[in-house]
């Protein structure tokens, strides 16, 4: 089967490309092809894996390639304005253009990256763009799947990167209040493996274990090999903190999160998840 991954080189695209080249014919958007072919030489079957340059114009990329599906990855934690890098852009328009393109040749299935907590009325324009792409999906004429992960745990997590990094200068940590349900990143990788047999369903993946975000500090602090005090904090404090936060070269914290804080990042119950697509779940802190 051929499939167009967009996203195939981030977090959770190089687990998912690496399984699926094992079986299907892959088409691979990026915008380094180098850095792609260097990453898959070492995983999964690059002679399965088709690698071609990134253009805006994805509608035309699904028209020439002419997928029978499409996984679409594609998304930002922070915006670049100045390089026109916008969560609408990359969450909304992205997504219109290959579900568009998707609807004209008769694809297959169309399955989407979005996140817990997308909401088309969320004050977080991350989690409103995200909202907006599944409204769009749902509304096309194809064949859907849309996944909404919580936070995902895995070796790459960029909170271990964070906290590796700050963990040199900082003397403590401050945690704002609020729940996480952690998944595990294979966990989601086999989700969407697993989804390529539904069709026009929304899964929640989830762990089996609510934390706080005092205690997922304090465990990727220990894993990035750091023992430091993490203080919780009321939500409003991020709040009066943010005009701060603004003026250093890398926010601990944007506007945009302070937003999605305002609501847990829980799995609801309303959907299937994990469990249901794999029978078992993962311990998400144990990779």
């Amino acid at each position: 089967m051929k499939i167009l991954v967009t996203g195939g080189t981030g977090f959770v695209g190089r687990y998912l490309v690496e399984e699926l080249s094992k079986e299907h014919q892959l088409v691979l958007p990026t915008r380094d092809i180098k850095k792609a072919e260097l990453l898959f030489s070492g995983r999964g079957n690059l002679d399965n894996i088709k690698i071609i340059h990134f253009q805006e114009d994805l509608d035309h990329t699904v028209r020439k390639y002419r997928p029978e599906v499409i996984i679409n990855l594609l998304g930002i934690l922070y915006e670049n304005r100045k390089k026109g890098i916008t969560f609408e852009k990359v969450h909304f328009e992205y997504t219109k253009k290959l579900v568009d393109a998707a609807s004209d040749i008769g694809i297959k299935l169309f399955v989407q990256m979005s996140a817990l907590g997308a909401d088309p009325s969320s004050k977080s324009r991350y989690q409103r763009t995200k909202g907006v792409a599944e409204e769009y999906i749902r509304s096309s004429n194809i064949n859907y799947i849309i996944h909404r992960p919580s936070i995902i745990m895995g070796r790459e997590q960029k909170l271990f990167q964070d906290m590796k990094k700050f963990g040199k200068i900082m003397p403590l940590f401050l945690a704002p209040e609020g729940r996480v349900q952690p998944v595990h990143i294979l966990d989601v990788r086999d989700c969407f493996l697993k989804s390529l047999d539904e069709e026009d369903e929304i899964f929640e993946l989830c762990g089996d274990r609510v934390v706080t975000f005092k205690e997922l500090f304090e465990f990727a602090l220990k894993y990035a090999g750091y023992r430091r005090p993490v203080i919780q904090m009321p939500k409003i404090f991020f709040r009066f903190m943010l005009p701060f936060f603004k003026l250093l070269p890398e926010p601990p914290m944007t506007e945009d999160q302070y937003y999605m804080l305002q609501k847990d990042n829980v799995c609801s119950g309303k959907y299937r998840g994990v469990k249901e697509l794999l029978g078992k779940i993962r311990n998400p802190f144990e990779f």
